[in-house]
């Protein structure tokens, strides 16, 4: 689930070992994903457009596509359905996990997150390329689709009204769960889903690493009140952090409410 630089730059010329970067930043943060990836990537990277492969009928942003929209997409890519993936993003682990996420909903088997991202590349030396990776597309083939992962909002909302014992985790900065920051998305208001506690994504990393399974342990400790466990943020980038940690300390039944604030707020707001 997790790899370490070391461990990509030791291995990265193997045949099946596809590397994916799914850098993505928050509107309000005048960055261009795609223009950084030409100008500076891990070698055999191509660049995972989280804004692309997604529902585009959809009126929320970065929606999970349907099968064969991500078999397209992803066949564009030049990945296979047996690939090794390794996945990371330029700040850390930022973003990696949600594109984590999208391949292990869709039932691919071999899929990591680079631990460090871009920078524990660069920490071990390994070099870096500019412009875009050559690719030869594929026809890739999704796997079992694994639907526990998802949850939408009727599911959430059916789950509370038959008062399931479930952890609502909201992965937002906590100024932005208390209200006290605006959402950097145009006509999204301020709050949180009722019920819901807040889990702040970067209290699971440090400088861009995730922190030991133990240390993790003892925060969930402190969140957790049942074992199925909602992961939720303001868009569903930063919730799939928090269902990486969980998947990767392997005791808990979780999974992503893929709309989240936004989608919650623009439903029940009036």
């Amino acid at each position: 689930m997790l790899v370490s630089a070391h461990w990509l730059k030791k291995n990265i010329k193997n045949k099946d070992i596809k590397v994916l970067d799914a850098s993505w930043y928050l509107p309000n943060m005048n960055r261009n994903p795609k223009k950084e990836y030409v100008k500076s990537r891990i070698p055999k990277a191509v660049f995972f457009d989280i804004d692309d492969v997604c529902d585009k009928k959809s009126n929320l942003p970065h929606m999970l596509p349907n099968k064969n929209i991500f078999e397209y997409k992803v066949s564009d890519l030049g990945i296979k359905s047996d690939d090794t993936l390794i996945v990371y993003c330029k700040e850390g682990v930022l973003s990696s996990p949600r594109v984590w996420w999208m391949f292990k909903y869709f039932g691919h088997k071999k899929v990591y997150i680079l631990n460090g991202g871009l920078k524990a590349w660069r920490f071990v030396r390994g070099g870096t390329k500019s412009g875009p990776e050559k690719i030869i597309k594929t026809k890739y083939k999704v796997g079992r689709i694994k639907n526990k992962l998802k949850v939408t909002y009727e599911d959430l909302l059916c789950l509370k009204k038959q008062k399931k014992k479930i952890s609502i985790l909201d992965a937002r900065p906590k100024k932005r769960f208390l209200k006290l920051e605006p959402e950097p998305r145009k006509n999204i208001g301020r709050g949180n889903i009722e019920g819901s506690d807040n889990l702040e994504f970067s209290n699971l990393e440090i400088n861009g690493f995730f922190k030991t399974k133990s240390a993790m342990k003892n925060i969930f400790k402190k969140v957790i009140k049942n074992n199925k466990v909602i992961c939720t943020c303001g868009s569903g980038i930063s919730a799939c952090t928090v269902a990486f940690s969980l998947d990767l300390n392997g005791k808990f039944n979780w999974s992503v409410y893929d709309g989240s604030w936004t989608e919650w707020y623009l439903k029940t707001k009036n």
